[in-house]
């Protein structure tokens, strides 16, 4: 009999052992298995920030300027002889630049700028001196003006006003001097990862007391739209 509970005891306690043991491995699975899935969590939404960010920068578009259409003379019938604007050149911030008034004949306004456009891959990934359009500003003119006879906005060569200085307005500069081979010359425009580089002009017909908005997308080209009248109200410029 105490052989027999001697063996019932040891039985029970061998039993007893082999539960805890197997309690602490599958605790320890569970809780490996626990961490192994929050790693993978993890790095999926690492992942997801990284892809949203990629097309964020991509879908990015930056103020060049604002342009505020001061006064019109209109003709007998109802032609408008005279456009009278502002021209307002900003930085990435949004802040003034600087700004000159322009008169042209008519209502039909012209930019016309030189554009350098990055491969998406840079411009994605946030290249420090790839990672958008550049745009330098030539001249504004009307549909009744020859583009030679425009007025000038920048100059050509130059590093446009608010551009970055160090080794990214050193490569701006480096861009706009040698703007037409990069145009011309694909092997050129291969060594500095230049996508495409062309002459570009937005235009639309302007009136009175309304303000538009000069903008680039930072893998595209620009665009000229008026601003509603709430954006109006925070440029300043209402008035």
């Amino acid at each position: 009999m105490v052989a027999i509970l001697r063996t019932t005891l040891v039985g029970a306690l061998l039993c007893a052992s082999a539960l805890v043991v197997y309690w602490r491995v599958s605790d320890g699975d569970i809780r490996r298995t626990m961490l192994e899935m929050e790693a993978v969590q993890q790095e999926m939404q690492q992942r997801i920030d990284a892809r949203e960010a990629m097309i964020e920068r991509l879908s990015r578009s930056r103020r060049l300027a604002h342009i505020q259409v001061l006064d019109q003379q209109v003709g007998p019938n109802d032609e408008i002889l005279r456009t009278d604007l502002l021209f307002i050149e900003l930085d990435d911030d949004g802040s003034e630049l600087a700004r000159q008034h322009f008169t042209v004949p008519g209502d039909v306004l012209f930019v016309d700028a030189w554009s350098v456009k990055f491969h998406r891959e840079d411009v994605a990934d946030g290249h420090p001196l790839r990672g958008r359009t550049l745009v330098l500003l030539r001249r504004l003119y009307s549909d009744r003006m020859a583009p030679i006879d425009g007025y000038p906005i920048d100059v050509p060569g130059a590093i446009p006003p608010g551009y970055a200085t160090g080794e990214r307005g050193e490569f701006e500069k480096l861009v706009w001097e040698h703007f037409w081979e990069l145009a011309m010359d694909p092997a050129a425009a291969a060594a500095m990862g230049v996508r495409i580089a062309q002459g570009e002009a937005v235009y639309k017909p302007v009136r009175a007391g309304r303000v538009y908005e000069l903008s680039v997308d930072a893998a595209g080209g620009m665009s000229l739209a008026p601003l509603p009248a709430d954006d109006v109200a925070v440029t300043g410029l209402d008035g």
